[in-house]
C-alpha cells in the first residue's frame, strides 16, 4: 500500500474534524469548524490565516483604514494582524484580485472574493480566517484564571444546537480557555433579535446539547453521558441572538456554602481576591465579576441561593417570578421553590434578558403591566444588619413615597390565618417548612435517579455510586432526607401556602408595598484563608427561613449594588471595600413592572446602574457615612421609620476598618453609596 501523501489538504468539509487553535498578534484564538464559504483563490494558502471580512463598499471606501482601525477600538476579539488580508464578502467571483483597484491604500498582501455557503445566513464584516479555501470565524480564547468555569463550549454549527466543549488551555498551560466570537457578527438589538451578540453563560444546572452536566460532583459526572438536549429557555434565548460560551460552576447540587471537595472553588475577584466563592452560583459570579468579556449569567434561584451570590459578587440580578414554563428541561429538584434568574454587571443588560424572557418564551403566565408607580414601601425591619438597613432606607428615602416597617411576628400575632395554631408563632410555624419541602423534592430527584441507574448498569463501577463521597452540605440533606415522608413534604407546602396567603392579603391592605428584603452579604468579610465556611444548612434555614421570603411567595426580586463597606485586610494588610447591596420585592408577576421602579430610582438620582470588574465594584464613590457595629450602638438612637425622617447618618470620611483576622474588634466600619461621576 503506497504511503499517504502528507502535503496532501484535508478534505473540504462543512466542519473540522478536529478543534484547531491559532495565534494572531500574540492572542490565542479558536477556529469555528463550520465553513462559512469558500475562496478560490486562496487554495495556494496553506496555512491558517487571518483575514478582515469586507463589503466592496468599504473596501473601496477612502475611510477603509479608519474603518479597520474601528475594529480594533469596538471588538475585543479583531487585532492589527487580521487586517493584511481582505476578503470582500459580497464580492462573488473569487477568480477576481481585487488588489489593483486598492491604489496601496494599505499593505494588503491579497484581497479574496467569497462565495457564500449558506445564502440565508450572510457573512458580516470581521475578523476571519481563511483556511483550505474555507473561511472560519475567528473565536478569541481567553483565560479562565478565576476557575469560574466547567469548561466553554461553541456550537458545532452557528445555526444549530449541539455543542461541543472547548478543549484548549491558557497559552502558558495554567488554566481552561473559554471561546468568545466577535461583536462584529451581530447586527444590533432588534424586534427579532433582542439580545444580539450578548454573550452569557449558562449555570450547570441547565441541560445542553453535547456537553455533560456535572453539578460539581464526581459522582453524578462519572454516570451520566452528554446532555441529549438543550432546555426550553436556552434555546430560546440563543433564537433571539444571545450566545452561550459556558457553563459556570455552582454548589455541589446547588447546596449552599459547599466545601469545594470535587471541583475546584471559583476564585472570588472581589476586595483582596481571597473572599469566599458563595451562593449556589459562585462560578456565574466569578466570571461577571471578573471577566469583561462577559456580560449576562443565566441561572436557577432555590431558596436565595442565585441572589446570595450576587449580594457577595455585587452584581445586579432578578428572580422572575416562579414559572414552570421557563423552567421546563432544567436539571433542578424542586420547581416549586424555584425561578429563572439573571444576574450581569449592568442594570439594563438584566433587564433586556428578562424582557425577552417574559415576552418571547413565557406564555402560560399573564404578566402585568400597569404604569401606575407603588405607593408605597415596607421593610422587614428585624433582619436587617444595620448598614444593610441604613443604605436601604436611604435608597428608598430618595423616592417621594411613604416607607414603614412591617412587623411580620406582631402581625401573624394578631392576624393569622385560620389553619395555622393560634399559639404558634410565625418563627415557629415558618422555620423548618421550606427548608424540609426542598430536602425531600431533593430526595425524590436525585434518589430515584441515581438508583435507576445503578440497576440499568450493574457493573462493578457503577454498584460503587452510593458510597462515593458527597459534599458535607449534601450530605446534611440526605440525612434531612432519610426523616421526611411524603406527608411531612404536604404539611410543609400546606404551611408554605398558609403564610403565603397571610402574606398576599398584608400586602393588600398596604396596597401591594415594594418590600424591602434584608441582604446576607456585607455584614462583614468572609476570608477563605483564614475563615472558611462552616456550613450547617439545616440550622441556618430554621433560623433565617424569611431570607426565603421571595422563594416561598413566588415572587420577583432584585439585587442593586449601591455602596460598599471598608474592611481591614489581613491578606492584602490594607483597606478593602466589599459591595453593599439592597433587595426589593414585590408581587407575583410584576417582574419587569419591578425593574421599571428601580431603573427610575437608580437613573433619576444619578446611581450607578453599571458596576466594575475586579476588586472594587462601585469605585466612585461620591457620598460617604460611618455606621458602628451593632454591638457598639446599644445607645444609638433607632433610625426613623417615618417618612422625611432622619434616615441617613451624618454625611462623613470613608474610615477602614473590620478586620479579617479580629472581627469582634470593635471597630467603625466605613459605608459609601455610589453615585455616577458629573459628566
Amino acid at each position: 500500500m503506497a504511503a499517504p501523501d502528507r502535503k496532501q489538504s484535508p478534505p473540504l468539509d462543512r466542519h473540522l474534524e478536529r478543534q484547531i487553535f491559532t495565534t494572531v498578534d500574540n492572542v490565542q484564538y479558536f477556529v469555528h469548524p463550520q465553513r462559512l464559504g469558500r475562496v478560490g483563490n486562496a487554495s495556494k494558502l496553506r496555512d491558517i490565516i487571518p483575514v478582515t471580512g469586507l463589503t466592496l463598499e468599504q473596501y473601496h471606501d477612502e475611510s477603509c483604514i479608519s474603518t479597520l482601525e474601528r475594529f480594533v477600538v469596538a471588538d475585543d476579539v479583531y487585532t492589527t494582524g487580521f487586517g493584511h488580508r481582505i476578503v470582500t464578502i459580497d464580492h462573488q467571483d473569487p477568480t477576481v484580485d481585487a488588489k489593483a483597484d486598492a491604489d496601496n491604500k494599505f499593505p494588503l498582501h491579497v484581497v479574496h472574493g467569497l462565495i457564500l455557503e449558506d445564502s440565508e445566513h450572510p457573512v458580516r464584516p470581521g475578523p476571519y480566517f481563511l483556511y483550505n479555501e474555507g473561511l472560519h470565524q475567528a473565536w478569541r480564547l481567553y483565560p479562565d484564571s478565576l476557575r469560574a468555569f466547567n469548561f466553554g463550549v461553541f456550537p458545532k454549527s452557528l445555526h444549530q444546537a449541539e455543542n461541543s466543549p472547548v478543549t484548549a488551555l491558557s497559552q502558558d498551560g495554567l488554566h481552561k480557555a473559554i471561546a468568545v466570537p466577535s461583536r462584529l457578527y451581530y447586527s444590533d438589538p432588534s424586534p427579532e433579535k433582542p439580545l444580539a451578540g450578548m454573550r452569557f453563560v449558562v449555570d450547570d444546572f441547565f441541560p445542553v446539547e453535547g456537553v455533560k452536566t456535572t453539578l460539581s460532583s464526581e459522582s453524578w459526572t462519572s454516570f451520566y453521558p452528554p446532555s441529549s438536549k438543550t432546555c426550553h429557555l436556552i434555546r430560546h434565548l440563543i433564537g433571539l441572538g444571545a450566545i452561550m460560551v459556558g457553563k459556570t460552576k455552582v454548589s455541589q447540587f446547588g447546596i449552599l456554602h459547599s466545601a469545594w471537595v470535587d471541583v475546584s472553588s471559583p476564585k472570588n475577584p472581589r476586595a483582596d481576591g481571597y473572599q469566599e466563592a458563595l451562593g449556589s452560583s459562585p462560578g456565574a459570579g466569578s466570571a461577571l465579576a471578573g471577566y469583561k468579556w462577559i456580560d449576562c449569567a443565566v441561572g436557577i434561584d432555590t431558596l436565595g441561593g442565585f441572589m446570595e451570590t450576587a449580594e457577595w459578587y455585587g452584581l445586579f440580578a432578578l428572580r422572575l417570578s416562579t414559572s414552570g414554563v421557563l423552567l421546563a428541561e432544567t436539571d433542578m429538584p424542586s420547581m416549586r421553590l424555584s425561578a429563572i434568574a439573571f444576574m450581569s454587571r449592568s442594570l439594563k443588560s438584566v433587564q433586556q434578558a428578562a424582557e425577552a424572557s417574559i415576552s418571547r418564551i413565557e406564555t402560560a403566565l399573564t404578566h402585568k403591566n400597569s404604569s401606575t408607580p407603588p405607593t408605597n414601601i415596607v421593610y422587614l425591619g428585624h433582619r436587617f444588619s444595620k448598614p444593610n438597613l441604613e443604605l436601604s432606607l436611604h435608597l428608598a428615602n430618595l423616592v417621594d413615597i411613604p416607607t414603614e416597617e412591617f412587623d411580620m411576628e406582631t402581625s401573624w400575632a394578631t392576624r393569622s390565618p385560620p389553619k395555622a395554631p393560634s399559639q404558634d408563632p410565625l418563627h415557629t410555624y415558618m422555620e423548618d417548612c421550606a427548608w424540609k419541602a426542598y430536602c425531600h423534592d431533593f430526595g425524590q430527584r436525585y434518589y430515584e435517579s441515581m438508583d435507576g441507574y445503578v440497576y440499568k448498569n450493574p457493573s462493578a463501577e457503577t454498584r460503587d455510586l452510593l458510597r462515593l463521597y458527597w459534599d458535607d452540605a449534601v450530605e446534611s440533606v440526605w440525612r434531612e432526607v432519610d426523616n421526611l415522608s411524603n406527608e411531612d413534604r404536604e404539611n410543609c407546602y400546606a404551611r408554605i401556602r398558609d403564610f403565603a396567603e397571610w402574606f398576599d392579603k398584608s400586602m393588600e391592605s398596604l396596597h401591594e408595598p415594594i418590600v424591602l428584603l434584608p441582604t446576607v452579604a456585607g455584614q462583614r468579610p468572609r476570608s477563605r484563608v483564614y475563615a472558611p465556611s462552616s456550613y450547617a444548612p439545616t440550622a441556618h434555614r430554621m433560623t433565617n427561613w424569611d431570607d426565603t421570603l421571595a422563594a416561598i411567595l413566588e415572587r420577583p426580586q432584585v439585587i442593586l449594588p449601591v455602596g460598599r463597606i471598608s474592611f481591614s485586610s489581613a491578606i492584602s494588610r490594607a483597606t478593602e471595600a466589599l459591595p453593599l447591596c439592597i433587595s426589593m420585592m414585590s408581587r407575583r408577576n410584576t417582574d419587569l413592572e419591578l425593574l421599571d421602579f428601580v431603573t427610575n430610582i437608580m437613573e433619576g438620582n444619578k446611581l450607578q446602574v453599571e458596576v466594575e470588574v475586579g476588586k472594587d465594584a462601585l469605585p466612585h464613590a461620591k457620598e460617604t457615612w460611618q455606621f458602628f457595629k451593632a454591638s457598639d450602638s446599644d445607645g444609638d438612637e433607632e433610625v426613623s421609620s417615618e417618612k422625611g425622617g432622619d434616615k441617613s447618618p451624618p454625611p462623613g470620611e470613608l474610615d477602614g476598618s473590620e478586620s479579617e483576622g479580629s472581627p469582634e474588634d470593635d471597630e467603625q466600619l466605613g459605608i459609601q453609596m455610589s453615585l455616577e461621576e458629573d459628566h
